[in-house]
């Protein structure tokens, strides 16, 4: 079987109110100083435009994120008792914290990017606990439409499907072929907008074992 996450539709454990410190400015004094003429006129002389550009990487096949690209703090907005094992942040960006980077590092050695992402209360405190920054570096076409139910196209050109629903039953009839996704534990897809991140069996059962709290998800038919 094979496991498709829901994204978290409101603010909470998983999804945290909240807004990166500093990355703003980073992106625009690179853009400022470090880029060419013919870069900036690339993206209209506009550092928003170059912003736009690395935030497609946070959840798009774009390659990793350069050092200045990367953000480095995360300020809560409110309170918060608990974090999730696995959250998202502004623009879709992924972070785990320090347990879960070990269990995806250990299946997939190598295959995705992580670096320091500080975590701070609205008081500018450490929350408590190590959060990386995710980048998922795989990308599969694994759905097969043919063999599956429950999901509609989204795009005039049926190129791009999604579940009917984020829900058990909605996920139970999509297919994924066998060939495509064998050995990979943690990736995206390129031609469903939901659900967008899948992981293998063996993940979601280290997960389970270590009571590691990530977003619902739902198993899916392997094909």
């Amino acid at each position: 079987m094979v496991w498709g996450l829901v994204d978290p539709s409101s603010f909470g454990e998983f999804f945290p109110n909240g807004d990166y410190v500093g990355w703003e400015e980073a992106i625009k004094r690179y853009f400022d100083v470090e880029m060419s003429a013919e870069q900036r006129a690339a993206r209209d002389n506009w550092d928003v435009s170059y912003r736009g550009d690395v935030a497609r990487k946070f959840t798009e096949d774009f390659g990793q994120l350069e050092a200045h690209e990367r953000p480095t703090e995360f300020k809560l907005t409110e309170p918060r008792k608990s974090l999730g094992s696995l959250i998202e942040l502004t623009g879709r960006l992924l972070a785990v914290d320090t347990t879960l980077r070990d269990v995806i590092e250990a299946l997939e050695p190598g295959v995705h990017q992580f670096w320091p992402l500080r975590i701070v209360t609205p008081k500018g405190k450490e929350y408590p606990g190590s959060y990386n920054g995710l980048i998922i570096r795989r990308f599969l076409d694994g759905f097969v439409s043919e063999q599956s139910e429950g999901f509609r196209f989204t795009s005039s050109t049926s190129q791009f499907a999604a579940a009917d629903r984020d829900t058990k039953a909605g996920y139970a009839g999509l297919a994924f072929a066998q060939d495509v996704i064998a050995g990979a534990h943690l990736w995206r897809e390129d031609k469903l907008s939901s659900p967008k991140i899948l992981m293998s069996d063996a993940l979601q059962a280290k997960i389970a074992a270590q009571n590691l709290r990530i977003f619902k998800h739902h198993k899916m038919r392997v094909v």
